[in-house]
């Protein structure tokens, strides 16, 4: 399985070059807004489900927390990069979803339990 995943991460080393010079600079989307919402949707689905396993001491809450952190980053990001003239508003969504993503992050790290004396 390791193999698989140095070969795939290589591979799209080169296919990144290849859409970094030849994607055009715009493009109109189809289907924009059911896919924002569909995202959405799914950032949604994922802080409640974290809050609800959390709540319950579920053993998969890390894996949640950290796929719902991982949604949130792609949606900053994309947010953003795709602002045109809209930046502030982007930039301010970021703001709110970054921080979002480092609570989840933290609920998916470890903590060690404290020895009793």
């Amino acid at each position: 399985m390791k193999k698989l995943f140095w070969a795939a991460g290589l591979c799209l080393l080169p296919w990144i070059a290849v859409l970094g010079t030849t994607l055009p600079e715009v493009v109109q989307a189809q289907h924009w807004r059911l896919a924002w919402t569909g995202f959405d949707t799914a950032e949604a689905a994922g802080l409640l489900l974290t809050a609800w396993l959390l709540s319950r001491g579920d053993a998969r809450t890390p894996l949640v927390a950290t796929a719902t952190a991982t949604l949130l980053l792609a949606d900053a990001w994309f947010d953003v990069v795709t602002a045109g003239d809209d930046v502030a508003f982007s930039l301010l969504m970021a703001g709110l979803e970054v921080p979002l993503a480092l609570a989840c992050l933290s609920v998916a790290v470890p903590r060690p339990v404290p020895a009793h004396v």
